[in-house]
């Protein structure tokens, strides 16, 4: 509390801070990027927040300096294993992109279709669809 001398004597005040009266912007979780250009923004609800909160508070972190030989080796092994397979998980994604793994094989026929579709009238796909499987 504070004490100001006015003109009637001194006056006791509390200095209380108000809250602004703007709401909290929330930022968005996530962002969502569609193929066809879209975007959809995830925000989280409170519910969501007080559990992260908490499952930040159960996570220990380990200190392998103070750890006995049995945990110490376990811990080393378990770091190993898992940056192992993530190391291939990777490796293993860009060798299938490069070597082309991850492309459709018939793209093209599905492409050809697809422009034919657009050129032809329904009619004449029909009959070129006869012609395909009596041929």
């Amino acid at each position: 509390m504070e004490i100001e001398k006015s003109n009637g004597g001194p006056s006791r005040f509390e200095t209380v801070e108000i809250e602004s009266s703007h709401p909290r912007v929330k930022l968005p979780r996530r962002t969502i990027h569609f193929a066809n250009g879209d975007t959809m923004e995830e925000f989280s609800t409170d519910e969501e927040e007080e559990e992260e909160a908490r499952v930040k508070k159960d996570v220990i972190t380990v200190d392998p300096s103070k750890l006995t030989w049995g945990p110490y080796f376990w811990f080393y092994m378990w770091r190993m294993a898992t940056s192992t397979v993530s190391v291939c998980d990777y490796m293993g994604e860009r060798l299938a992109s490069l070597f082309g793994v991850t492309t459709p094989k018939y793209q093209y026929a599905i492409d050809e279709y697809y422009r034919i579709k657009k050129e032809v009238s329904p009619w004449q796909m029909h009959i070129l669809q006869l012609r395909k499987y009596t041929c």
